[in-house]
């Protein structure tokens, strides 16, 4: 999981976490907030609503000791991201948004313009400066439109989900259900990072210990494509050896505006897998060259997300 340091009692821990098959494979993926001593705030993908509630209700102990409380009805989303997005919130709230009072990875409760009780994170799925706002639905017109009246100074425009797409695969960032599925591991995926394998017992732990003794099977890249017109990678594109074999697959594509690169995200035999190595992937029944380098094209050090 990720970390964050405690500065005083507004400050909150935020970090992500998966939830793993029998074998390893990602389930589910989650944002983790503590609110307070045995209290957090969680949140996955809206598309998982039930299939998520479902397996947390079912894996929640059996002598009541948690409680679980779906507030999907109650509680909105508004993401704002971007080098000026802190000049944007700060005009619509008293809370210090430095690096100091409020560094990467950390979340605090503030109200923004009249709404109160909103949980502010700094994290984003965007690769940028920018946070996350989750807030009572009922403040949602409000925090929207006030938003748009802070950042008219600042050229703030609205983006949607094709967008987020070609931004977050400069960043590398895994999607849940179409990079992140029960099919490839944890390990595979290249999130060893999250295991935290000194842990007594949770679920993959021993597929995970056979992967580390006996090797992956399969890795995650990220590709730059070449010589591609009018069409990019989309997601379950094979990968080939030049003239050759399969040896994988991509789960997303997208063109980069940032890097200005068409790319694609993928898995291919571990043994392919070395940055420099030269593929092929057939997106409308063309073959492309495509070569694996190394992940996060964009800001692969995240100076734009701790600035």
């Amino acid at each position: 999981m990720g970390a964050a340091l405690w500065l005083g009692a507004p400050q909150l821990v935020c970090a992500t976490g998966h939830a793993l098959t029998s074998t390893g494979g990602v389930r589910s993926e989650f944002t983790i907030t503590k609110l307070a001593d045995e209290r957090y705030f969680v949140v996955s993908s809206g598309a998982a609503e039930r299939y998520d509630g479902d397996y947390l209700n079912k894996m929640k102990p059996a002598d009541g000791s948690v409680d679980i409380r779906n507030i999907t009805t109650s509680r909105g989303t508004l993401v704002v991201a971007g080098p000026r997005s802190r000049d944007v919130l700060s005009r619509l709230t008293d809370t210090p948004l430095d690096n100091d009072n409020f560094p990467w990875l950390t979340a605090r409760t503030i109200e923004v313009g009249l709404a109160p009780d909103v949980y502010a994170l700094r994290v984003n799925f965007v690769g940028d400066l920018g946070w996350e706002l989750h807030h009572p639905i009922e403040y949602q017109h409000h925090i929207f439109d006030r938003l748009l009246e802070a950042g008219e100074e600042f050229g703030l425009g609205q983006v949607g989900m094709r967008a987020m797409e070609s931004l977050r695969i400069e960043k590398s960032y895994r999607m849940w259900g179409t990079d992140l599925t029960p099919e490839y591991s944890l390990l595979e995926a290249g999130l060893d990072r999250f295991a935290r394998m000194n842990k007594p017992d949770f679920n993959g732990k021993a597929a995970l210990e056979r992967q580390l003794a006996e090797g992956l099977a399969n890795r995650f890249v990220t590709l730059e494509v070449a010589d591609t017109t009018d069409a990019d990678g989309w997601g379950n594109e094979p990968l080939f050896l030049p003239g050759g074999e399969m040896i994988g697959r991509a789960t997303a594509g997208v063109y980069g505006h940032y890097v200005q690169k068409t790319l694609a995200l993928g898995y291919v035999q571990s043994a392919h897998a070395d940055i420099g190595t030269e593929l092929e992937i057939e997106i409308l029944g063309e073959r492309k060259t495509a070569k694996i380098i190394p992940e996060s094209p964009y800001d692969p050090d995240n100076n734009s997300l701790r600035g």
